[in-house]
């Protein structure tokens, strides 16, 4: 197992150094989960849905005492992680090796070991991904690479084809998927004080194993939105429409680098 030491000194295992780092300033420096009034308490029922290597989870203990936090990462080998760095954290913690859906049964995901956050069990827009880089050239690729800024428009294309292909170079395995409602139901929660999701494209699923009932549970919710999918244009609007319906007051998050890429932030709260 890889290990890395994070800018705050903390040491992890970890997947891949590309996720590590993106994750860390999302969550930690960015803070983009505790946005939009979103906020924890001592003794508050935390849900990390997608949790991936467990840095949310390890960051949310944190900021308050005596948390009950609950994790769902559905791929073993990034779960095997999650376990590693979420073993001595300061809350009582309950890991579950699945994913949330609507209903439950084994379905394929794929897992990217050289992009482990994005593993997904629905797939991006291969093309409109593509189209969202080169529109934003100046503002991705050369951020990171500096360099790129002197290669010819009409070469741009295949820097960005090639690049997707090396990092997005995917294994398929199987993942366990249930409705959130059982989990609820056989762990006796009686209220989640803040969902967090990252569910990589798979988000209106996670929603949707959820009785009306248990709505009535949950008081905030702070997730990743992910429009880059085929069919996900006015995903935003949807999910904004059924989480008023339920009796949230709902926020969109700041304009960004991941929303020109068409991945948001939807934050809602019971007020």
């Amino acid at each position: 197992m890889k290990t890395l030491i994070l800018p705050n000194g903390d040491k992890i295992s970890i997947i891949d150094r590309l996720t590590a780092d993106y994750i860390y300033d999302e969550i930690y420096v960015d803070k983009v989960y505790l946005k939009r009034g979103i906020n924890v308490k001592d003794g508050d029922v935390i849900l990390d849905v997608g949790a991936n290597i467990g840095l949310f989870s390890r960051f949310i203990s944190t900021q308050a005492n005596n948390l009950k936090i609950f994790t769902f990462e559905p791929i073993p080998a990034i779960f095997n992680v999650l376990e590693a760095n979420l073993k001595d954290i300061n809350a009582d913690i309950k890991n579950f090796n699945i994913g949330l859906g609507k209903k439950e049964k084994t379905i394929d995901i794929t897992y990217y070991p050289k992009c482990s956050g994005d593993s997904a069990i629905i797939p991006f827009d291969w093309d409109l991904k593509v189209d969202l880089y080169l529109q934003n050239y100046e503002e991705t690729i050369c951020k990171d690479m500096p360099q790129a800024i002197n290669i010819p428009e009409d070469k741009r294309k295949g820097l960005v084809e090639a690049g997707l292909k090396t990092i997005y170079r995917g294994k398929i395995v199987q993942c366990q998927i249930r409705p959130l409602s059982q989990i609820i139901q056989e762990n006796n929660i009686k209220h989640i004080n803040l969902m967090k999701i990252d569910a990589e494209n798979y988000e209106w699923q996670v929603l949707a194993g959820i009785k009306d009932d248990d709505w009535e549970k949950i008081e905030q919710i702070a997730m990743e939105v992910h429009t880059h999918i085929k069919g996900g244009a006015n995903l935003m609007n949807e999910l904004t429409n059924l989480l008023e319906k339920k009796g949230f007051k709902v926020y969109e998050g700041e304009e960004s680098r991941e929303t020109i890429m068409g991945v948001y932030m939807l934050y809602a709260k019971k007020e």
